[in-house]
């Protein structure tokens, strides 16, 4: 079941509507506390008969083009004033003109600001010399240049000044701050629905709400008209366009809904405006039936709007869709009222639906803010979820880094013990081997003693490369040619040695570096064993091919050519398992071992 508490909201937003429609039932003007109150005056309509009246009084002319009507009204005075009168006119509609006993009063100087035509209030000063004792004369003259707007005029208030006081309503009336705010808005939010438009024209919304801040500027402008030099005959657009502003009214309410547009109605805001301009030009005696058609037809489309915009409210609990319902409402309800009085139907001082304008653009800057809040927390709410899950996938990622690590760390270390087990057996195994079978047979000491160095050298080249890096290779030669040097010298054997030509070797591993370094030791106790040699010449080089090469020279020769045996092949086996190859060949009083390496060695 769903909560009561929920059904609040729509309460709250016709409690709101309510409120907004009937402010011009109870809101009224200050009246003053004391002075004289005129209510009854004789009326002459175009230079008519004379008519007598009792304010407020309504003057309704069917004749179309300029109308003048003249209120005259007659009061005594006990005495002549010592100081300056406060004429109040509360409300008046059309242009006011006053002469007190045949004196002009002074009028405040007109501002495009202020349209007399939808009903104005009128607040004059009456020099103290313009009355006197007795029987006065006041002439209050409406003129009027828009025949569809009937006159209209208040009680009139004769005093001193001090009884109306101070009133923010009075002033605001009077000074018409309220449109120069609402073209000002008129502007800043044209601006804004521009940028949005431009910046999302795949959204619907922005377009539609852009094309209604455009036509309400177009409007205010033609508000303007009746006091801009030239720009006179431009004022009855203002009415046709009213019908466009229902059809947009429709448009923005199906896109805030977010359901389809017909096809029909944007050609519709376009051509009917187009249509009832052509109608007006037609029925220019009868200027009033189009204006009641277009204004029957804005009517309508605002309360098709708001209607759709407040069921779906209802059903979504969306607060944009019930917020613009409430305006749309308004606008539908005071224009009824305004087309009411215009028609003669109803009376009332002032027509409003010009001031209800600038909250239909308040709303939709409302929406507008409240759609940015929602995107922003939308964003931040994406955010947040992918900050938690970029946070989980590095906490994943981190432990599947360190498990990979210790798996590749003992990966490497498995290897490194195969690859000692192996040199060790291949090597080191073999010389202890060796040694046991010569002392097991009593073999004399020097032959123990020579493979037992042979076994210690093995072992050393072993530890040596342990240490050796990616570039390592020629480090690993220096410490063979460290060793080498004193055996040999014990032997009475010569080394020459030269490495300064080999070239750079990538790839070097201990494995490998290992495998070179066995060959080139094979190479050397070949060239004593078989030899016996007296000198020995180890020289790297570059091959043809940019290979690397190093050559064992030997001066040694035997007398008879050497046999196949094993150290030649293990050289030739050690060589290919490093990508390079090795080349014996018998010199001219000697040997040459040739160890071609690759300019990357394989992983041995």
């Amino acid at each position: 079941m769903r909560p009561t508490g929920l059904a609040w909201p729509p309460a709250l937003l016709l409690l709101l509507t309510l409120g907004l429609a009937s402010m011009p039932a109870w809101l009224h003007l200050p009246l003053p506390a004391g002075g004289l109150m005129l209510d009854r005056a004789a009326l002459v309509v175009d230079d008519g008969p004379v008519e007598a009246v009792t304010l407020p009084d309504t003057v309704r002319t069917p004749a179309p083009g300029r109308s003048v009507v003249r209120y005259e009204l007659a009061f005594a005075l006990p005495a002549a004033p010592d100081r300056p009168q406060t004429l109040y006119v509360p409300a008046v509609r059309h242009q006011l003109s006053v002469t007190v006993n045949g004196r002009a009063v002074q009028m405040p100087p007109d501002s495009p600001w202020l349209q007399p035509s939808l009903g104005a209030t009128a607040l004059l000063r009456v020099p103290p010399d313009f009355l006197h004792a007795g029987q006065n004369h006041m002439v209050l003259t409406l003129l009027r240049n828009d025949a569809s707007i009937p006159f209209y005029l208040s009680p009139v208030y004769l005093e001193s000044g001090a009884g109306l006081g101070r009133s923010p309503w009075l002033t605001l009336a009077m000074a018409g701050q309220g449109r120069i705010a609402a073209f000002v808005l008129h502007l800043v939010v044209l601006l804004g629905l521009l940028t949005l438009w431009s910046a999302r024209r795949h959204d619907p919304l922005f377009r539609w709400l852009a094309l209604i801040g455009s036509t309400t500027l177009l409007a205010s402008v033609l508000d303007l008209a009746h006091v801009l030099d030239g720009l006179d005959a431009l004022a009855p657009a203002q009415h046709v366009l009213m019908c466009a502003f229902g059809l947009m009214a429709l448009g923005v309410a199906l896109a805030v809904a977010e359901k389809p547009v017909p096809g029909w109605l944007v050609p519709a805001i376009c051509v009917l405006p187009l249509l009832l301009l052509g109608l007006g030009l037609l029925l220019a005696p009868r200027p009033l039936l189009v204006t009641g058609i277009s204004a029957m037809i804005a009517i309508g489309g605002h309360v098709v709007a708001s209607v759709l915009l407040a069921a779906n409210f209802i059903r979504t609990r969306r607060w944009d869709q019930g917020l613009l319902a409430v305006p749309f409402f308004l606008v539908a309800w005071i224009g009824l009222g305004d087309l009411l009085v215009v028609t003669g139907l109803r009376e009332a001082p002032f027509l409003l639906t010009n001031y209800v304008r600038p909250l239909t653009l308040l709303t939709i800057v409302v929406v507008l803010m409240r759609r940015l809040a929602n995107s922003l927390n939308s964003l931040d709410l994406a955010n947040d979820v992918l900050r938690h899950k970029l946070d989980e996938q590095e906490r994943q990622l981190s432990a599947l880094h360190d498990r990979e690590r210790r798996r590749a760390a003992e990966a490497v270390r498995e290897d490194e013990r195969q690859r000692l087990t192996r040199d060790l057996h291949d090597g080191l195994s073999g010389h202890l081997v060796s040694i046991i079978a010569l002392s097991e047979r009593g073999a004399d000491a020097p032959t123990i003693e020579r493979s037992a160095r042979a076994a210690l050298d093995d072992l050393r080249l072993v530890i040596n490369s342990l240490d050796i890096g990616e570039e390592d290779l020629p480090l690993a030669l220096a410490g063979f040619r460290e060793r080498l040097e004193p055996q040999l010298r014990r032997l009475g054997v010569g080394l020459d040695w030269s490495m300064e030509k080999l070239p750079g070797i990538g790839g070097v591993t201990p494995g490998n570096a290992l495998s070179v370094l066995r060959i080139m030791q094979e190479a050397v106790t070949n060239a004593l064993k078989h030899g016996p040699a007296s000198h020995i010449r180890i020289e790297g080089g570059a091959g043809s091919d940019g290979a690397a090469v190093i050559a064992v020279v030997n001066d040694g020769a035997a007398d008879e050519p050497a046999r196949p045996g094993h150290g030649l092949g293990n050289m030739h086996r050690r060589a290919r398992s490093i990508g390079g190859y090795a080349s014996f060949e018998r010199l001219e009083g000697g040997a040459l071992l040739r160890l071609t390496l690759p300019q990357r060695l394989l992983d041995a």
